[in-house]
């Protein structure tokens, strides 16, 4: 909407308004998600949380190019909805019965190459002939492949058509720039602003609004400070459907070049960028909620676990059999909500704020077991624990075995390497095994009975 407004105040109006605030309201799911994995992050709190808002605005997208590309009256847009919901339904039942098709088409690497695209081609034709936009297609058919038990062999077999392809549409987009003026290079530093600096404090005013840690909404609103793919596509739709000029497509393909550009620095370097800036974050401390209550006012326990998602709930399982007190410190609302209908202590927050640290008495801690991988953020935690009090146990958990030689340098009394203890354990039964095969039948039934027991956890 503020997009919106900025292009009217530059004089543009009709849909030309309606393509620029589209293009600065969505984010780049190729750029965020890429870099998420890359940094083994998309299974955090705030990767969930944004991966949640791509996948909104994707859907969005599809439908405002379904829009923008009709007259916009209420019969044309009903029948654009009830067309769209027929593929929708279409691709649901495809869904279901799509495995037997792939079972057939494997028997062949060609053959399930062939099958794979010729889902695309089916949904592709099938928008066409319904007037709705390409792109509704091709995304309702990603959809049915992702289902598919063969989408890792059939991503493996599209890699090169789909570099190939991009590569193809960037330099077609490249193609159509041109120079642009003194007036659209004001329009585009006005919409780079909104897109990098407003559009993320926006985002992390929503996300602290609905009872997450300022922490959790700054890495959250700092990762989508870009523009989509998307806007690619859909500039390329207005310019081609006359609906915005050759100067403003120039200017929102700039847009989001250079948005795509800066925005991979500020995700690479948030951690930095967050205590650096979270001074200006404070005004968010005023947003509470009911999720940041704590179940218990004063806090004495033996073991601290920082982080209980997973790794964490199946420590706090085995803690809890030896009878030993222990408090669970996340900021994940949604961890802290279970703890506390089993009245278990629990306090909601990140341990980078030092309220956290006054709500426990540390001289009566025996051990400390942080799950959160972030070695950044393990390297802060010791050095605060030192201080307090040099005696008690650290134990921290790591991704790589760079991470657990800076971790022991700085104190950790044992890195936990999930990797490596986990051929370490594979092996030493691996050998047991071979010594007398006649266990394994229990051994196999005694995994399966613990898996059972913990699916809830893990899932």
């Amino acid at each position: 909407f503020i997009g919106f407004l900025v292009s009217i105040y530059f004089g543009f109006i009709g849909k030309a308004s309606v393509y620029v605030g589209l293009i600065v309201a969505f984010s780049s799911t190729m750029i965020v998600v890429k870099l998420l994995g890359d940094r083994d992050e998309l299974d955090s709190l705030h990767g969930r949380i944004i991966i949640g808002i791509l996948v909104i605005q994707d859907i969005v997208a599809i439908i405002a190019l379904s829009i923008l590309s009709d007259n916009l009256t209420l019969n044309s847009l009903l029948i654009l909805f009830g067309k769209a919901l027929i593929l929708i339904f279409a691709a649901f039942i495809l869904t279901k019965i799509v495995n037997p098709i792939f079972r057939v088409a494997a028997k062949s690497t060609e053959f399930l190459l062939v099958v794979s695209v010729a889902f695309l081609f089916f949904f592709i034709i099938g928008t066409s002939i319904a007037g709705l936009s390409l792109i509704i297609g091709a995304f309702l058919a990603g959809i049915i492949l992702a289902n598919s038990e063969y989408k890792i062999e059939i991503e493996g077999k599209i890699f090169g058509l789909r570099e190939f392809f991009s590569l193809i549409f960037f330099v077609a987009l490249g193609m159509q720039l041109k120079l642009i003026s003194e007036k659209s290079i004001l329009l585009l530093v006005s919409l780079f602003l909104l897109v990098m600096i407003v559009k993320p404090l926006v985002t992390m005013f929503i996300v602290r609004v609905f009872g997450y840690e300022k922490r959790t909404a700054f890495l959250t609103g700092n990762a989508i400070a870009q523009t989509s793919e998307f806007s690619f596509v859909i500039a390329a739709i207005g310019l081609g459907l006359n609906q915005i000029s050759q100067e403003l497509f120039s200017t929102l393909v700039l847009l989001t070049v250079l948005t795509m550009y800066f925005s991979i620095y500020l995700i690479n370097y948030e951690k930095g960028f967050y205590r650096l800036f979270s001074w200006a974050l404070n005004p968010l401390n005023s947003l509470k909620s009911k999720k940041e209550d704590v179940h218990f006012n004063k806090f004495s326990a033996e073991v601290i676990i920082f982080g209980c998602h997973r790794m964490g709930s199946l420590l706090l399982k085995e803690f809890e059999k030896e009878k030993r007190k222990v408090v669970v410190v996340d900021y994940n609302p949604e961890i802290i909500k279970p703890l506390k209908e089993r009245e278990i202590p629990c306090i909601y927050g990140d341990f980078i704020n030092e309220g956290i640290f006054e709500r426990i008495d540390f001289k009566k801690v025996e051990l400390i077991v942080s799950t959160i991988a972030d070695v950044e953020d393990n390297l802060v935690l010791i050095k605060k624990i030192r201080r307090i009090n040099p005696r008690i146990l650290i134990f921290i958990v790591a991704k790589r075995i760079s991470e657990a030689q800076r971790l022991y340098k700085s104190g950790a009394d044992y890195v936990i390497l999930p990797m490596v203890i986990g051929g370490q354990k594979s092996y030493e039964m691996i050998k047991k095994i071979i010594r007398d095969k006649s266990i394994i039948r229990e051994l196999r039934k005694e995994h399966i009975r613990y898996l059972d027991s913990v699916h809830h956890i893990l899932y």
